[in-house]
């Protein structure tokens, strides 16, 4: 399955991962989940030989994910779980 929940806060409406008790931005304490199947690897970094991403979701969250494959900072990737850690994998 693709894609993974971002959270977005029900009152200021900004979006977070991972999900959080209270709303960084405005202490609200309800959120809603949010599908997002794709963004863009905007930082690339390697860590113990696992290659990882930063990628920017919907031009307002960072997500940080492994790598899958050969991802290059500025590429549009898909995003998926595995065993519920999130993974980047060129789109």
């Amino acid at each position: 399955m693709t894609g993974l929940d971002v959270w977005r806060c029900e009152s200021c409406g900004r979006r977070m991962f991972p999900r959080r008790e209270l709303c960084p931005y405005c202490a609200a304490p309800s959120s809603a989940p949010v599908r997002a199947e794709r963004g863009i690897a905007t930082e690339i970094t390697c860590h113990r030989g696992v290659d990882i991403a930063s990628v920017r979701v919907d031009g307002d969250v960072t997500v940080v994910a492994r790598v899958d494959g050969s991802v290059a900072a500025g590429s549009e990737v898909t995003l998926r779980l595995d065993e519920g850690a999130p993974v980047a994998t060129v789109a």
